[in-house]
């Protein structure tokens, strides 16, 4: 993004923040669909972040990272929903790596398989975990860049990173056995509807 076009809206150009969210919107709104699952809440949540920054853009630093801006503003909104509604899916882990302490995108199958046992899985997670995870595994975000989106220190990254590896094996192995006896309808019931 073309440090002018931020200049100028900062500044107040309509024309200029216009084109900040023609360039984040998709990515943006795709990190928030992997967060709630669901094509409506994404496009509320995406519109409600654009908003925020177009409200508060010109209160950021010339040298501020407007990626990570935009990215800690669509957390804060998912953290709330989450919290209220606690509907997250993601993809599922098919098998412990022993390479890495730390989720990749190589954990994860690129479709979604046994996706109402991970949705129920990660219902259980606390959302500030999860969302660690969605921005490191499936966002391809450093520790650092996450430590600057979420305004927490890279220690505390790390350690989100790891207790949400164990919550999420743990809670996973513990609600397949209990999933099994669920039809579709009743899951969705339990997570505040279907996507």
């Amino acid at each position: 993004m073309d440090t002018a076009v931020i200049e100028r809206a900062r500044n107040g150009d309509d024309e200029a923040f216009v084109q900040i969210y023609e360039h984040f919107s998709p990515q943006i709104h795709r990190y928030v669909y992997r967060l709630v699952g669901n094509q409506e809440q994404a496009d509320d949540i995406t519109q409600e972040t654009f908003l925020k920054a177009f409200q508060s853009i010109h209160g950021i630093t010339r040298d501020s990272n407007l990626g990570a801006w935009l990215y800690r503003i669509a957390s804060n909104v998912c953290f709330d929903l989450m919290r209220r509604r606690k509907l997250i899916t993601w993809m599922p882990i098919l098998e412990e790596s022993d390479r890495s302490r730390e989720f990749t995108e190589e954990d994860f199958s690129p479709q979604l398989i046994e996706s109402q046992l991970v949705r129920r899985t990660l219902s259980e997670m606390p959302p500030a975990l999860a969302v660690c995870l969605v921005l490191r595994s499936v966002e391809g975000f450093s520790c650092e860049e996450i430590a600057e989106i979420l305004k927490i220190p890279k220690g505390t990254v790390f350690s989100r990173l790891a207790r949400a590896r164990e919550s999420f094996m743990e809670v996973y192995k513990r609600v397949a056995h209990t999933t099994d006896h669920l039809s579709p309808a009743d899951l969705d019931g339990k997570l505040g509807g279907a996507n």
